[in-house]
């Protein structure tokens, strides 16, 4: 990035291009990694994810590859999935393409997506295609799986699949499917570790898999660790203290305000988890705080800042990080999540791990000394693994606090009369 080079203050949507700023590192590694691994990348929303998964992908697609993007969140099982997938790879790797879309497009406003049992195309100018619809009943996914694998085994260059918020799918299979869920999702995981990723000329495929709550939870939980422990666990951690400040004098120098290195620095400190997104928020409250330069030096307004982070927009943001405890942990494992996060939001400095661990025994005043000790355990390393908490021992005494400055004030409010 050029150093005039205006930046945007996006606060929110992923960025691209010019507004890329800080991970070309990360990036680069990732990169890679995806040359002989599949990579899992997971960290909670809003940490840039999706910007840094779009900038390899244009980077690759400069290198020759082919590549997609498939979001399954909104997926409500297996076959939806398989459906998805497919409709991205038709539409990058077949010659007919657009003749391809026409017809699933005209399928799927018809009679609706699921409805569609397969698609078969031939090559060429004049290439056919033909939709099959599933009669009456729901049939079994794995059916529609033949598409998908020759259109991977099918391409003649390297292809990445970007595929975004598998988890949440899984979860939700999980939670919808109490009798079933469990072997469901192992079923699928099998299928593509084995099936799919394991294609007569798969090689030339390589995955991206992106999710804003912890796969590595759910395949702990359920012993289906090994499922997924050829994929790459990966995270992005946040800027460091240098590169943070570069941001926010980059946006300084971009919208005219007056920003002293020592108030960036100020600025850094007081989010403690500067994640680029953050960085921007805080920016775009501080501009819309002060409108444009102050007569006051803007450092003062941290404090200011820092409160109305927490109930602008971005607290749909901050009960994202409620919500995601609750799918993917059962409720009482949530449930004590949840009090174990309310007891150190009080403090910034967070709570000596002693005390803790006393108030889970409380908790669970039927269990002995050694199995609230476990719970307790189980749930520090999901809270820390997903970024709710770091352990700090600056002090010489270990304490569990909050990783992000905002997020422990919502979370002090939420839990404050």
């Amino acid at each position: 990035m050029g150093q005039n080079t205006k930046m945007n203050n996006i606060a929110g949507p992923p960025v691209e291009g010019d507004d890329f700023f800080g991970r070309e590192q990360a990036v680069s590694a990732l990169r890679d990694l995806l040359e002989h691994h599949d990579v899992l990348l997971l960290g909670p929303r809003r940490i840039g994810k999706t910007s840094a998964a779009r900038r390899i992908l244009a980077g690759i697609r400069t290198e020759g590859w082919r590549a997609i993007e498939v979001n399954v969140a909104a997926c409500k099982d297996e076959r939806g999935l398989i459906d998805k997938l497919r409709t991205a790879l038709v539409a990058e790797l077949t010659p007919v393409a657009g003749k391809v879309g026409a017809v699933v497009d005209k399928a799927r406003a018809a009679i609706g997506l699921t409805a569609i049992e397969s698609v078969t195309y031939s090559a060429g100018e004049t290439g056919t295609v033909e939709v099959t619809l599933r009669d009456g009943s729901e049939g079994d996914w794995t059916r529609a799986t033949g598409d998908v694998a020759g259109l991977i085994g099918q391409s003649q260059t390297p292809l990445l699949i970007y595929m975004d918020e598998l988890p949440i799918l899984l979860f939700n299979i999980i939670t919808t499917d109490p009798h079933n869920g469990v072997q469901r999702v192992r079923r699928f995981l099998d299928w593509f570790r084995n099936d799919l990723r394991n294609l007569p000329g798969g090689g030339k495929a390589r995955w991206l898999i992106t999710g804003s709550v912890g796969l590595d939870t759910l395949v702990q939980q359920h012993g289906m660790a090994d499922a997924v422990n050829s994929l790459k666990h990966q995270t992005l951690e946040p800027f460091t203290a240098p590169e943070a400040v570069a941001l926010l004098n980059k946006l300084a120098a971009s919208y005219a305000v007056s920003l002293t290195e020592e108030e960036s620095q100020a600025i850094v400190a007081a989010l403690r988890w500067p994640q680029p997104y953050y960085l921007q928020l805080f920016f775009n409250e501080l501009r819309a705080m002060t409108q444009g330069p102050s007569a006051s030096r803007l450092g003062e307004h941290i404090e200011q800042v820092l409160e109305q982070m927490i109930t602008s927009s971005a607290d749909n943001d901050f009960h994202h990080w409620e919500e995601r405890l609750t799918i993917q942990l059962c409720p009482a494992d949530a449930q004590h999540a949840l009090a174990l996060l309310g007891r150190t939001a009080h403090d910034p400095q967070g709570v000596r791990v002693e005390t803790l661990l006393a108030e889970q025994h409380e908790r669970l005043p039927h269990a002995d000394a050694d199995e609230a000790r476990r719970t307790f355990i189980r749930l520090r390393d999901v809270l820390i693994r997903d970024a709710y908490w770091l352990a700090d021992e600056s002090s010489g005494v270990k304490r569990y606090r909050f990783r992000l400055e905002p997020l422990r004030r919502w979370w002090a409010r939420r839990n404050t009369l």
